[in-house]
């Protein structure tokens, strides 16, 4: 048998692995990440509670395998030709994507990371996703010559995505489209530009 905590994740679970998927969506909406239990979830899906337990030993695995299910697919990684617009373009989207669905959902249960290892794999997960869409994008402007110099890709998206992230997940507050275009801004003049591709 697949290992418990990849199984749904992988496209591979129990009969019944969408609906039980969407009861847990379901409660964590309703009942946030405290209130939901296996029990609750069995009810919700109508599979068996022994099912659920054979798969996901442990509230925290169930719930990391719904969200690699259910934000399996990458989010798209903007290709506009300018590493600015890019690189704005990415912070709102990732923005949109923490702020609504099952990406806000995410970020509530993210919260808990501390009290759990495989919550802290599923949130290794998603920054590592993240960074490597920084990458992508900073690697095409290299192509481009807009960036004349070396840059720390890890770096550079951790203070990218890290402002995106606490609002999301600390302070609750919606980085709005200004907001984006701001750091965007600030982060650029510390990068070796040509001398065309700055801040406008």
């Amino acid at each position: 048998m697949t290992a418990p905590g990849a199984a749904a994740g992988g496209g591979r679970g129990p009969r019944g692995a969408a609906a039980i998927h969407a009861a847990v969506l379901d409660l964590l909406e309703t009942e946030g990440y405290a209130g939901l239990t296996i029990e609750g979830v069995a009810r919700r899906s109508r599979v068996n509670k022994t099912t659920l337990y054979r798969w996901w030993p442990s509230k925290p695995s169930l719930v990391a395998a719904t969200f690699r299910h259910a934000i399996a697919r990458d989010l798209p990684v903007p290709d506009t030709g300018s590493l600015r617009a890019d690189l704005v373009a990415l912070v709102r989207s990732k923005a949109a994507f923490l702020g609504d669905g099952p990406g806000r959902l995410a970020a509530d249960v993210l919260a808990h990371t501390g009290a759990d290892d495989e919550l802290a794999r599923l949130a290794d997960e998603l920054l590592g996703q993240h960074c490597a869409h920084v990458a992508e994008v900073t690697a095409r402007a290299r192509t481009r010559g807009e960036l004349t110099g070396p840059v720390d890709d890890l770096l550079l998206a951790d203070l990218l995505l890290g402002p995106v992230w606490l609002r999301a997940v600390v302070t609750r507050r919606p980085l709005s489209t200004s907001d984006a275009d701001a750091l965007v801004d600030t982060l650029l003049a510390g990068l070796p530009l040509a001398p065309s591709t700055g801040p406008t």
